[in-house]
């Protein structure tokens, strides 16, 4: 099962604020002043922004793992690690496009942030594969 990432407005305002921004100095370093390092740079970073907003979801595969992609980053979490499950709205960085997060606690005092999109769904999903994991909602 594959859940897609919650997406807050602001958090897209950012986002594309930024690709605009970064697409903007692409066209200055080509048109007014080349320069090669800046294109590539900028090219880069517009790679990585539009990975992470296209290509932010969790993954429940059939082995009991959650498979967490942020762009070109990713985790994996045995499922029967997880300890507990809390809603938070807290601004720490983690693979979230949103403030309305799933703080989970896994494995020796590890701890991710995610959003899923349909969080009672994920909750129910991740539930029935460890009914043991602790809610603190």
């Amino acid at each position: 099962m594959v859940i897609a990432s919650r997406k807050d407005i602001w958090m897209g305002i950012v986002v594309w604020a930024f690709i605009l921004l970064f697409t903007w100095n692409i066209f200055q370093s080509i048109y007014v002043e080349v320069d090669i390092v800046a294109i590539i740079v900028m090219a880069a970073l517009i790679l990585l922004l539009g990975s992470i907003w296209f290509n932010t979801r969790y993954r429940i595969d059939d082995n009991n793992t959650l498979r967490i992609s942020y762009g070109p980053m990713k985790w994996s979490i045995n499922i029967n690690e997880i300890k507990s499950i809390r809603k938070t709205t807290n601004l720490f960085v983690g693979p979230c496009l949103s403030v309305h997060r799933l703080e989970i606690h896994y494995g020796n005092y590890k701890v991710i942030q995610i959003s899923p999109k349909r969080m009672q769904l994920f909750i129910k999903e991740i539930q029935k594969i460890n009914p043991g994991i602790q809610m603190n909602t």
